[in-house]
């Protein structure tokens, strides 16, 4: 894929898909690839999405780690967890030419569909979002392997640490993290594994302004917000996200 040969509304659907998923990652801490791998992967293939994403998905992460930096105490409570994310990742990077995204996508609906349901039902299914210890890693390892294989791993680190009940700014801290960790095994194994050439690397780096630009944005938008429009906001995300695994499935 040449620069020079991408129809102008390959670019427009890239750069819209990125600026509102960077604009979301700044208020939340999530929602870029979510919303720009899916979208790019329309115009070409699963394996060249993902690996597109990873420079700009690392660098938001970046930025939103740094710019939440005060809260790197509360990682101490789940190293578990980041740590198997980051043995995830270098896993999921190795399935991600060979997993069918059907099977990924099924795993990450039923997940998602739980977290939901356990909104209704209170606390009846909480211990499932609130694992320490071993359990905490088990999931750190899911998250991560689906990180690396599928780019999107939303669907696991935002309700595990959205069911710590922690504020606005300390979750947005604490599932950047867990991106970052997870994302920058797969950049690592992306590299070793020679995923990246020329144009993949170039598209990636110019790819890297707006996602720092708007998601800066979302970070100052983010105070304006009050906590219950937060858990609105998350909800609504959870909900669409659940939609479309669903969708891509059947």
């Amino acid at each position: 894929m040449e620069i020079g040969s991408i129809s102008t509304w390959l670019l427009v659907v890239v750069l819209t898909a990125i600026t509102l998923g960077s604009l979301i990652k700044g208020m939340t801490g999530f929602g870029l690839p979510l919303i720009a791998v899916p979208a790019i992967a329309s115009f070409t293939s699963v394996e060249e999405a993902v690996v597109l994403m990873i420079l700009p998905v690392l660098g938001s992460n970046l930025w939103l780690v740094s710019s939440h930096r005060r809260f790197a105490p509360l990682l101490v409570a789940h190293w578990p967890f980041i740590l198997a994310g980051f043995i995830g990742g270098i896993l999921g990077t190795f399935l991600l030419v060979a997993i069918d995204d059907r099977w990924l996508k099924l795993i990450l609906a039923l997940w998602l569909a739980l977290y939901l349901l356990q909104l209704f039902l209170g606390d009846a299914l909480s211990f499932v979002f609130r694992a320490k210890g071993a359990a905490s890693a088990l999931v750190g390892l899911a998250a991560g392997t689906i990180q690396g294989a599928s780019g999107v791993s939303a669907h696991i680190v935002a309700p595990y640490f959205q069911g710590r009940q922690v504020d606005p700014a300390a979750y947005a801290f604490l599932i950047a993290a867990a991106f970052l960790t997870c994302g920058s095994a797969q950049l690592l194994t992306a590299f070793g594994n020679q995923l990246f050439d020329a144009e993949r690397l170039t598209l990636g780096l110019l790819a890297l302004i707006p996602t720092l630009i708007f998601t800066q944005i979302g970070i100052r938008c983010a105070g304006m917000v009050s906590a219950a429009v937060f858990r609105k906001i998350i909800l609504v995300l959870f909900i669409l996200m659940e939609i479309k695994l669903i969708a891509d499935v059947v």
